[in-house]
């Protein structure tokens, strides 16, 4: 590898752990902030709202965690197809950028249910978020392994 693809493939690899960082965290702040928002935020639901609420919120994290999957494995096959190192990085970024947004949806629904109230079942879906983040991270692996950067 060019010492000019080297370099570009460093950048992409820093730009991507700063952002999984910075999402990664912000998953984080949901817990902390549910934490000390206990007791002080709060709507008032019924049970049976809050409970159809909560099964919404876990079937769209289902579907959410599947599509993520799915979208992720779309644009690395594509970024693999792609014949120069800088298209293929560019279309490895759109993947990382989009799996992870896509996972912090989830991180967002568990922290609505905190705000609701629902701490119990709050929690899992914003520590299914931080899961999902973690599997989604950026790899040099897969950077390294692009067509373009042979």
């Amino acid at each position: 590898m060019k010492e000019k693809e080297l370099e570009l493939v460093q950048k992409t690899w820093n730009a991507l752990n700063l952002i999984w960082f910075a999402m990664f965290f912000s998953v984080l702040a949901y817990t902390i902030l549910g934490l000390l928002l206990k007791g002080y935020v709060g709507f008032s639901f019924g049970e049976g709202t809050l409970a159809k609420i909560r099964t919404l919120f876990y079937i769209l994290s289902l579907g959410t965690i599947t599509y993520s999957v799915y979208a992720r494995k779309s644009y690395l096959k594509k970024a693999a197809q792609e014949k120069s190192l800088e298209d293929a990085l560019e279309v490895y970024k759109i993947a990382m950028i989009v799996s992870l947004g896509i996972a912090e949806f989830i991180g967002v629904f568990g922290f609505l249910l905190l705000l609701m109230g629902d701490r119990f079942y709050g929690f899992p879906l914003i520590i299914t978020a931080g899961l999902t983040m973690l599997y989604h991270r950026p790899r040099r692996s897969e950077i390294l392994s692009l067509k373009g950067s042979k």
